[in-house]
């Protein structure tokens, strides 16, 4: 009897979770687990805190040791990126040539991290943080300390970097384009309440700030802004963002604008191909559009999920939305979607902690917590649940949310 291969290109959080759990459901033939990186797969949150301070080892991040994926059969492909896709034949191609005929295959690329696009911006000592070898190099230079160093992006990766390269001894500047920092990723009023603890932290934010190109011949020296100041800086970090993955598919038909299309149960337009983690675009029906999310929680749960799907389950995808942050001694979480045009309710508590909810129609769309993570449970099970809640029972810190949900859903 002829075995099926199933070939999972990426070997990240989602690409793993994926031959765990087809293994874990009984899935007994071939598995592909092809990846572009010499390293075995391993989780991304700790590269811009504990590993580039070098209180954790990179090893440590490490999924399973190479002994436990041959114990699940798992084929790994490491270091060998696949080029190609020919959807007609079911073929794979690695850029070592060799073609892997699939009967199903997953994308799971991930993400590739956006370049500063302006003069200067291929100078040397200008950094990406996506990779463990982006750790390596850049948590190398920072460890050294005394260099000055620039940040520019405003979002979650920023800060933490930021305040990382600050506790290493170096002098940093946090650049970030809008008028507070992190707007994009915890809504206005969050942001505006971030921003004083980021202005008594070890690093200078300058909001407001446009990178226009960077000063230097042999190697980056300066940042110029478009006010006409050229700040030192001999290390860069560049923190703007991130696109799907997605090169190799180039000739395969696929349109990958917006990473790749999938239905609810993560299986593109091409029957037997899925996508699942950062280049899946689908539809969130706890924010009712197609999203596309670059979060370790949507990595894992989607991987999980696919994998299902892939031995022909029909259930959708529906997980409500997480992530979170540690800087600066902060645990900043946000789950759903956080919609400025939603109704916001701020919850405060006796020990400064607050959190803010996003309702609309009576229910919770979203939420985000500085260091009150019950706060955020609490709406993820609101949301969950679609449980009808008011602006006072969200205002009043004495009211156990978690306890109104489970009833109201008994």
């Amino acid at each position: 009897m002829n075995k099926r291969s199933y070939v999972i290109v990426g070997a990240g959080m989602s690409g793993a979770r994926t031959a765990e759990t087809l293994r874990a459901r009984g899935f007994d033939d071939r598995i592909f687990l092809v990846g572009d990186e010499g390293r075995l797969p391993y989780e991304r949150p700790p590269l811009s805190k504990e590993c580039l301070q070098g209180s954790r080892s990179l090893f440590s991040t490490t999924l399973r040791e190479w002994d436990s994926w041959m114990e699940l059969a798992v084929h790994l492909v490491l270091d060998d990126p696949v080029t190609g896709l020919d959807t007609s034949s079911g073929t794979v191609r690695l850029s070592s040539g060799i073609d892997i005929a699939a009967d199903k295959v997953l994308i799971a690329t991930g993400g590739v991290c956006r370049d500063l696009d302006v003069p200067g911006g291929d100078l040397p000592g200008i950094h990406s943080l996506r990779t463990a070898d982006d750790c390596d190099h850049l948590g190398d230079r920072l460890r050294r300390g005394n260099s000055t160093v620039a940040v520019v992006g405003g979002g979650l990766l920023a800060v933490e970097t930021a305040a990382a390269a600050a506790a290493l001894g170096n002098e940093v500047v946090w650049l970030c384009r809008s008028r507070h920092p992190l707007t994009g990723a915890v809504g206005g009023h969050a942001a505006a309440h971030l921003g004083s603890y980021y202005r008594q932290a070890d690093f200078d934010l300058i909001p407001g700030a446009s990178v226009v190109g960077f000063e230097g011949v042999d190697r980056v020296r300066g940042v110029t802004l478009s006010d006409g100041r050229t700040l030192p800086a001999d290390i860069v970090l560049a923190a703007i963002g991130q696109r799907p993955a997605l090169d190799f598919l180039d000739t395969s038909g696929f349109d990958t604008r917006h990473g790749l299309q999938v239905d609810k149960r993560l299986e593109t337009e091409v029957p037997g191909v899925f996508a699942a983690g950062d280049v899946a675009n689908f539809v969130d029906p706890f924010v009712g559009g197609r999203v596309r999310y670059g979060t370790w929680l949507n990595a894992q749960s989607q991987g999980q999920h696919v994998a299902a799907t892939m031995m022909g389950e029909a259930a959708a995808y529906r997980e409500v939305p997480w992530y979170w942050s540690d800087h600066l001694g902060l645990n900043v979480q946000i789950a759903g979607h956080i919609d400025e045009t939603a109704s916001i309710v701020s919850r405060e508590h006796s020990d400064g902690s607050a959190s803010w909810f996003y309702l609309r129609d009576d229910r919770v769309v979203g939420a985000v917590g500085v260091d009150v993570p019950r706060d955020v449970r609490a709406a993820m099970l609101l949301m969950e649940r679609g449980v009808a809640v008011t602006e006072a029972e969200v205002a009043d810190a004495a009211v156990d949310l978690r306890a109104l949900a489970k009833k109201v859903a008994a």
